[in-house]
């Protein structure tokens, strides 16, 4: 009896490893996410791992913007950059920046920054204000730290440039008889007891202002559904590709296909015959996907409906015509599983639809736009954040029609009957 469970059992194992679908469904497919999140996500778990980029334009004519930046950058969480390809960064070329989605959060320091920080007490205090200008896709979780941390800087150099001349203020004012040396000794001993906020009013004389780039037009911030709801649409959508392929080799193995071979029907006539049902089940998906997140979670879908039904239209384009091409290179049902669960997993991961792409490391973000997923969760975005319409997101959708085309011409080529 042993013998013959060996038997079974090697016989077994020997059909496993001669099917490559078999084998990247259970190794390559668990090895992928591995590699691809911890990639994605070391950043949040490694100290000093991949620190955050910020964009800074230092229009400042005196030394205290400086000053802030050197201790900014200093800081292992962030990358300060003021310079872009050689050329000191300004104001137009960093929202150019976050607009191509190259970076997603610039700092701008005004050019009376340090003249405001040294005023002379007792006149009217002037204030100025330090832009950060935000690209409205990325989450708080990623600005506010970043801003949070900015604040506390200004604050502390707010209280170090303004403290000592107020008290000498405070000294001339009330105690000019007092001698020097007992008001420098006063002085020390007032800023180690005191903290910022003492000057200027209520109102603090440098003020943190978030804003967007010139166009783009957002009535809100975003939030997790905003991520989300686009990015796990697409990841499901693009699972046809294994009711497709499932389908086409069942008629493979029924002989369909050679019977219609005799119809006289051109081979993309009769795939597309095939995919145009799960074509229509995607759309069908994505209008539920977006209907109810609307309904529950009063998600807004943007100004444009027809963009909207336009991007929804190229993202179902792209995952038929992926289906068609995977179809034609898988043989038995277990490549089928093997192949689908490993290209849609890792597409998936790469396009952001897990996690967001603007954490991911600059090689890796560039590595996504392989993917029909990233440019389709970019054009969602597009439309559900940044309030874009259809003009804008043009470029995407015709990459999104560009992958279709090419995965189903690909998929038509290599498609065998039989």
């Amino acid at each position: 009896m042993l013998n013959q469970i060996l038997a079974f059992t090697w016989k077994d194992l020997k059909v496993f490893f001669k099917d490559p679908g078999a084998v990247a469904l259970i190794f390559l497919q668990p090895f992928m996410f591995i590699v691809v999140m911890s990639y994605a996500l070391g950043g949040l778990f490694e100290r000093g791992k991949d620190p955050i980029p910020i964009l800074v334009v230092n229009q400042d004519e005196g030394t205290r913007a400086t000053a802030i930046i050197r201790q900014l950058d200093e800081m292992e969480a962030f990358r300060v950059e003021t310079a872009w390809e050689g050329q000191p960064l300004t104001r137009e070329r960093a929202e150019k920046l976050i607009i191509e989605g190259k970076r997603s959060l610039a700092l701008v320091f005004p050019p009376d920054f340090s003249e405001v920080l040294e005023q002379l007490p007792g006149a009217a205090p002037r204030r100025t204000r330090v832009l950060a200008i935000v690209d409205p896709a990325t989450s708080s979780q990623f600005v506010e730290p970043v801003l949070g941390t900015l604040q506390g800087l200004i604050e502390r150099s707010t209280y170090t440039a303004m403290m000592p001349r107020g008290l000498d203020y405070l000294f001339t004012q009330l105690a000019p008889q007092i001698p020097p040396e007992q008001r420098e000794a006063f002085k020390a001993r007032a800023q180690e007891a005191m903290s910022g906020g003492l000057l200027g009013g209520e109102e603090p004389v440098i003020a943190l202002e978030r804003t967007a780039p010139p166009g783009m037009r957002v009535e809100k911030l975003p939030n997790a559904f905003q991520q989300n709801v686009p990015g796990y649409t697409i990841y499901g959508v693009f699972w046809i590709v294994s009711l497709l392929t499932a389908s086409v080799l069942q008629e493979k193995r029924e002989g369909t296909f050679r019977r219609l071979l005799a119809a006289p029907l051109s081979r993309a006539v009769m795939l597309a015959g095939k995919l145009l049902p799960y074509y229509l089940i995607n759309l069908i998906q994505i209008a539920i996907m977006l209907g109810a997140s609307r309904w529950l979670f009063g998600l807004s879908l943007g100004r444009s409906p027809f963009a909207l039904v336009t991007v929804s239209l190229a993202v179902a384009a792209a995952a038929t015509g992926l289906g068609v091409l995977v179809a034609a290179l898988v043989r038995t049902e277990a490549q089928a599983g093997g192949l689908t669960v490993l290209l849609l997993l890792t597409m998936s991961a790469l396009g952001g639809c897990f996690v967001p792409r603007f954490i991911m490391p600059d090689w890796l973000r560039t590595l996504g736009l392989l993917t029909p997923h990233a440019w389709a969760l970019d054009a969602y975005q597009d439309l559900l954040v940044r309030g874009y319409g259809l003009r804008e997101v043009w470029p995407k959708v015709g990459t999104l029609t560009a992958f279709a085309g090419a995965f189903f011409g690909i998929g038509v080529w290599r498609f065998r009957f039989d």
